[in-house]
């Protein structure tokens, strides 16, 4: 199966960050803000969605509907480029879904 049809499970934790991991439902149901989880087919890498941007696969961290960044490697810090996330709204609706 191709990583784009890969079913995936995003949930928010209780930091309000969006998560995506490829396995393990019970850990996203526990580490859920709200116990919920929903499944998705959007690419994850490190727990993280991937999108495209600037022409280059990138994990994105979702802080909520009105923050995100890329570009802030390994550190998953809120330092990064700040990108609007209505522009992918696949991860924003995503992020909705989860709330």
């Amino acid at each position: 199966m191709d990583k784009e049809n890969k079913i995936n499970y995003a949930y928010i934790t209780k930091a309000g960050i969006l998560k995506v991991v490829d396995k393990d439902t019970e850990a996203a149901k526990e580490y859920s803000i709200n116990g919920k989880y929903v499944k998705t087919t959007i690419e994850c890498k490190g727990g993280y969605p991937v999108i495209t941007y600037n022409n280059k696969r990138q994990t994105v961290v979702v802080y909520g509907l009105d923050f995100a960044v890329v570009g802030n490697n390994s550190s998953k810090t809120k330092n990064g480029t700040k990108i609007d996330l209505k522009l992918y709204p696949e991860i924003y609706n995503l992020y909705k879904e989860c709330m």
